[in-house]
């Protein structure tokens, strides 16, 4: 049979965090049982109250001593049922890590040092995306507004050169059918 290391005041825990919250119990206790008169029973109702009231202890090691506490003075008759206080049992709600050593703390914490590292870089490329789909956005824009494109200045450049040789080489050929008309009068 598999030994279990999780052992307080007669009760089997399974998990370390539960383990050391009642070994914290059980020397609280301890030190309630060697530092007070309980066979006084006004200071037991007084401590009885404070420590439910103070919901100090959660564990089934604590609530071994409240009941201890609760008989004491349900047996002594001397406050009613009704002005005793029930002992507070909180429902655990949020997930309480446990580590089963410190191994497994490192690993969690390099974990959450990677996810925060992505969660950085993906807010980043997020960032980078958006300009750059900024920038294509305005590129659009201008080119599909503008009346002149990226090349119209060299184009007309090209156009302008090429009409003045047209108009030249017109100017030519009108030269040169002129002279061949007048060697063609010549006979």
């Amino acid at each position: 049979m598999k030994e279990n290391k999780y052992i307080v005041a007669g009760y089997s825990f399974t998990e370390a965090y539960d383990y050391k919250e009642a070994k914290r119990e059980e020397e609280t206790v301890q030190y309630i049982k060697a530092n007070t008169d309980l066979n006084d029973l006004t200071k037991v109702i007084k401590l009885y109250q404070k420590l439910t009231a103070r919901k100090m202890l959660k564990t089934v090691v604590g609530f071994e001593f409240l009941k201890e506490l609760q008989n004491r003075i349900r047996k002594e008759e001397i406050v009613s049922e009704d002005n005793i206080p029930p002992i507070p049992v909180e429902r655990k709600e949020k997930e309480i890590k446990v580590y089963s050593g410190e191994l497994d703390h490192e690993r969690e914490k390099k974990h959450e040092a990677v996810l925060a590292d992505y969660k950085v870089k993906l807010r980043n490329s997020w960032i980078v995306c958006g300009f750059l789909a900024v920038i294509i956005i305005a590129m659009l824009f201008i080119s599909a507004f503008s009346d002149k494109g990226v090349f119209t200045d060299y184009e007309n450049q090209v156009l302008d050169k090429y009409s003045a040789w047209e108009e030249e080489l017109n100017a030519r050929e009108a030269k040169l059918d002129a002279l061949e008309a007048d060697l063609n009068k010549k006979p």
